[in-house]
């Protein structure tokens, strides 16, 4: 890196600058993450790395950047982030989730301060839902029912942890939560071929879940996650897996009536993207159906 990276606070001792800490959970995220921690480091306190087993500078960068890093073999997407909330110290009263391939914008940056100067209690919300514009092939995803995308990640320290699920896990706020007007950018640098090999992983992983939900043996179903993704999950989990040519549905879904026709030629190649994924989802649940002794 050819500039000195912005220093962060040198730890829980000394003087707060926002009231705010974030925690990121990463592994070979070089690529991503000097611009992620670039977009934080001047202002927050505090950035916890949780690093899972990097290969590569991810360590070195999270360091240069002041970052306490922590390294936890890997326990799943939510167990992994629920075991970093209860095992770090955090001092401030209010922690911002992270992902390596996001960055806070500046009219987020303002807004989160303005809430973390507030006396604690004196914020009536225990958490925040925050947009997020999300980056295809160089170009932000205006439709295709990927914006608004809406992640509840600002939390006040001790009032949220994660549900338990292998993947697209979602936050549960103990309390009130509101809505901020500012954004995150989602723009993940590593490439296609990281792209779509994290979209392999993930369609293993919800063609779990799926299965483990249509034969009874999961709770995800009937998880409390509220606001603008309960209507979302109960479809997802009850009514779409019974759909036929899902991946058809899927691309109609986004190209059309998400109107992602609107966004031009990145947005049909990442409507097709994402058909394609759900394609491997209905493939890997036909396969474990197979695989599994029939309880009828």
């Amino acid at each position: 890196m050819s500039d000195p990276a912005p220093a962060l606070s040198d730890g829980p001792a000394a003087t707060p600058r926002s009231n705010i800490e974030v925690l990121m959970i990463v592994r070979d995220e070089e690529a991503n993450l000097p611009h992620s921690l670039a977009s934080v480091a001047a202002w927050v306190d505090r950035v916890h790395v949780v690093d899972s087993g990097s290969t590569d500078r991810t360590v070195e960068i999270a360091r240069s950047f002041g970052a306490n890093v922590v390294h936890q073999s890997w326990l799943g997407y939510a167990r992994q982030k629920n075991h970093a909330l209860e095992t770090i110290d955090f001092a401030a009263d209010w922690i911002l989730i992270l992902d390596a391939d996001e960055s806070v914008e500046p009219d987020l940056r303002e807004e989160l301060l303005a809430i973390a100067a507030r006396p604690v209690d004196e914020v009536s919300e225990r958490g925040f839902w925050i947009n997020r514009y999300f980056v295809f092939l160089g170009r932000r995803i205006r439709h295709c029912g990927y914006y608004p995308s809406w992640n509840l990640r600002l939390f006040r320290r001790g009032f949220a942890r994660y549900e338990e699920r292998e993947v697209h896990e979602h936050m549960l706020v103990d309390g009130p939560v509101g809505r901020l007007r500012g954004h995150l950018e989602h723009h993940d640098r590593r490439g296609l071929e990281a792209y779509m090999a994290k979209h392999n992983r993930y369609s293993t992983l919800e063609a779990r879940e799926l299965v483990s939900i249509r034969r009874g043996d999961s709770d995800a179903a009937a998880s409390s996650v509220g606001g603008p993704l309960a209507l979302r999950r109960w479809f997802k989990n009850r009514i779409y897996p019974r759909l036929p040519a899902r991946w058809l549905f899927r691309f109609l879904f986004m190209y059309v009536l998400r109107l992602g026709v609107l966004d031009g030629l990145a947005g049909l190649r990442f409507c097709l993207f994402i058909s394609a994924y759900e394609l491997l989802i209905g493939l890997k649940m036909v396969e474990l159906l197979q695989k599994e002794p029939d309880r009828s």
